[in-house]
């Protein structure tokens, strides 16, 4: 059995910590993506055949992508809509993410 040193733990869980980006959404989850590219999070949701709205935020950009049975119906990217909006989204290479439920046109955080 490995022992591992407890000071390398204690740097370990620091690092998380000032990397871990904005606080957890208040509920449901948000979470950001690391050693992906935002298409695995959009390659899952499209299994789902959920409604979901994709909120991607990476700095100064947002993004929004719309989901009803897993399919994309729209995409929002600044001014961009559409294809170009989607191209844009997917060309970002971080960002922080929240999934939202779609019940009937209506977006549901919980």
């Amino acid at each position: 059995m490995n022992v591992v040193d407890p000071s390398k733990i204690e740097k370990v869980r620091a690092h998380l910590n000032e990397s871990a980006g904005p606080k957890p959404a208040p509920k449901g989850f948000s979470g950001e993506v690391l050693c992906h590219d935002i298409s695995e999070i959009i390659r899952s949701i499209s299994l789902s055949k959920l409604g979901i709205a994709l909120v991607i935020k990476d700095g100064n950009k947002d993004g929004k992508i719309i989901f009803k049975g897993g399919e994309i119906v729209a995409s929002i990217c600044g001014e961009l809509r559409g294809r170009r909006a989607l191209s844009a989204i997917m060309s970002w290479k971080r960002g922080y993410f929240t999934l939202y439920r779609i019940f009937d046109g209506i977006l549901c955080p919980e």
